[in-house]
Order: structure tokens, then sequence, then C-alpha cells
């Protein structure tokens, strides 16, 4: 494996494009199966374990870029460039959902309504598919630590941290769950070392598949744990029991390993042609595209409140038609808020 600059490669934005639409796809399936029942139950849960991936993906792009040279590296990088720009895009993008929903149901628009419910945001009540953005925030008051880290670390000690990650935040929580009484489980959960590392894991992950070139043999390993991982997603509860929310955690160990996989295959197979307008333009939509996970919803409500109900059709086609539409329906106001001068990362969530 070598070291290398990735703050040249465009791989990265293409795959966070490709995030970034999954996402969509798992929020509407969770729409879907809290009012489904029986076989379209069966489609929306199915949807949400292909798609439960993409939200340790996003820590892993997160990562990439948070953990770039030079950037976040004091206490005054971490809060300007990072901390404070994520917590105005969850503070007023949670605003302006709560305002929308109040529009919706025919009540009024005021500047004190919409400077109360930024102060409800602020306190955390935020919307409810923002919750990621806590998490981040978590990650961005340890940048500073975790730049330091990984640029003075060896490419060994790095893999021991993603393997305490995984270990920790991953393996043992289901192995507790499908082994409560086991000796060692007991052991390590009085370590508590999963409330340390938690998503870190991902974020740190995500700058090794960067800057790191990997051997073949690795690389087609991670596409077996990949293929694997998205197995267990789905019928985990099945082969080796524990419930169908264990296996769907955001940590589990299927999804995560699905995450890498994706990552591993959109850099070392899916990348873009190196002609320069085609990777402009994908370094330019995946520079905006988290704007259109902020937006999107936006359109579902207004989609509800027209009487469009996501049950309405068959979920099957339903659920990626309807996710594609709001993709594309949501980049030209993303693009367009990201060319507000000196505003445009705080509303798209760009910098992020």
């Amino acid at each position: 494996m070598a070291r290398s600059n990735g703050s040249g490669q465009s791989w990265p934005y293409l795959f966070r494009v490709f995030t970034v639409l999954c996402a969509v796809i798992l929020l509407l399936a969770q729409d879907g199966a809290a009012a489904a029942s029986g076989g379209a139950l069966e489609v929306c849960l199915t949807y949400e374990g292909l798609t439960r991936w993409a939200v340790p993906a996003l820590f892993l792009l997160w990562g990439m870029f948070a953990l770039e040279d030079g950037r976040g590296a004091d206490l005054t990088g971490m809060s300007l460039g990072w901390l404070l720009p994520a917590f105005v895009t969850l503070v007023l993008w949670s605003a302006v959902y709560a305002m929308a929903e109040c529009l919706l149901a025919g009540g009024g628009l005021s500047l004190h309504g919409f400077l109360a419910r930024l102060r409800d945001a602020a306190l955390g009540d935020t919307a409810s598919h923002l919750w990621l953005l806590w998490p981040l925030l978590g990650l961005y008051l340890v940048l500073p630590v975790l730049r330091r880290f990984v640029s003075a670390a060896g490419r060994w000690e790095v893999v021991y941290f993603l393997v305490l990650c995984f270990l920790f935040a991953s393996v043992l929580p289901l192995w507790s769950a499908l082994s409560p009484h086991g000796v060692l489980p007991a052991l390590l959960e009085r370590l508590r070392v999963h409330l340390v590392l938690g998503f870190a894991g991902c974020f740190v992950g995500g700058w090794y598949l960067r800057h790191y070139t990997i051997g073949r043999v690795p690389e087609f390993l991670l596409y077996i744990l990949g293929v694997c991982g998205m197995i267990l997603t789905l019928m985990g509860d099945r082969l080796l029991g524990g419930g169908r929310a264990l296996w769907y955690d955001y940590t589990a160990p299927g999804v995560v390993l699905t995450a890498a996989a994706f990552a591993t295959l959109f850099r070392y197979v899916l990348g873009i042609s190196d002609e320069r307008s085609r990777r402009q333009g994908v370094r330019s939509l995946g520079g905006y595209v988290f704007g259109v996970y902020l937006i999107h919803r936006i359109w579902v409500l207004l989609f509800r409140w027209l009487g469009f109900g996501l049950l309405d059709f068959n979920p099957l086609l339903s659920i990626p038609l309807l996710a594609l539409l709001v993709f594309v329906l949501s980049i030209p106001f993303a693009w367009l808020l990201g060319r507000i001068p000196g505003a445009g990362r705080w509303l798209t969530g760009s910098g992020q």
C-alpha cells in the first residue's frame, strides 16, 4: 500500500453523488415502512436494507474531505471552518422544514415564527432526516486531534485504529446481542471503547481509502466482504437471529463493510474519464450535492400535500422513481443556493 495525496482525485465526488441518491432512497423507504403492511412493508424494508450503507458512507466521505492536509488543524480552523457551518446548516434547515410543514398545514409565515423555530432547532428540536449532522458535529469537535493523528501516524497505526473501531463499534455490539451472557462480550463492554469510537472509524476510514493505494488482494477482499455484508444486512436476522433492527444498525458490521466496499469500487472501478470537462462537472456536482439531501424533503412534503402518497403505487417502483425525481428536482436549487457569495456552503453543506 502506498500513501498518496488525494486532493486531486475526482472519484470521491462521484461517490458522493451516488451516496446521496441512495440516502434519499433510504429515507423514502423508511417513510414507506412506517405506513405500510404486508408485501409493501417487505419491499420498503428491503430497499431500506439495500441502502443503509449510505449513512456510514457519508461519514466516510466527510472524513475524506475534513481530514485533508492543512484544514482544521487547529481549534480556530475547526470552529470556523467545520463546526460552525455544520451547526448553522442543521439549525437553519430544521427551521425551514418546521416553517414548511406549518405553511402546508394552513399556518402563517412570520419573522417571529421563523426566529422561534431557529431557537427551537438550536436547542435540539431538529428535522428528523438531519439527525446525522449531530454525530458529525461531535466528530468536528475532535477534528484537530484526528487531523494530527492521521498526519503523523504510520499506515499500520491507522489500520490498528480502524480495527479497534470496527471491533468495538460494529462487531462487539452485534456479538453482545447474539450472545448476551458470554464472558468476553461482557468484559469488552465494560471497557466502553465504543462510546469513544462510534462513527470515528468511518471518518478516518474515508481518509484512509482516499490516501492509501491498496493492493489487488485487499481490494477484492473488500468486495467479497461488502457482498457478504449486504447479505448479512438483509438476511442476518433469519440466518443468525437477533432481529432485523440489530442487522440494520448504521454501525452494524454488514452495513459498514458494504459502505467500505462501495467506496473502494468507486475508486478503483467506477472512476470517471480523464476528460477535463467531465471531471470538472462531477467535482462541481459533488461539491454541492449534499444540498440535495437537505432540500429534497421539501419536495416530499409538497407531494404529500398535493395528495401523492408513496404507497399509492407499487413501492417496488415508486420508491426509486420518486427518489430519482426529488433528487433531480433538488439539483438546480442546491446549485443556486451554493452560488450565493459567502453563504453558499452554509446553505448547502458544501463544506461538510
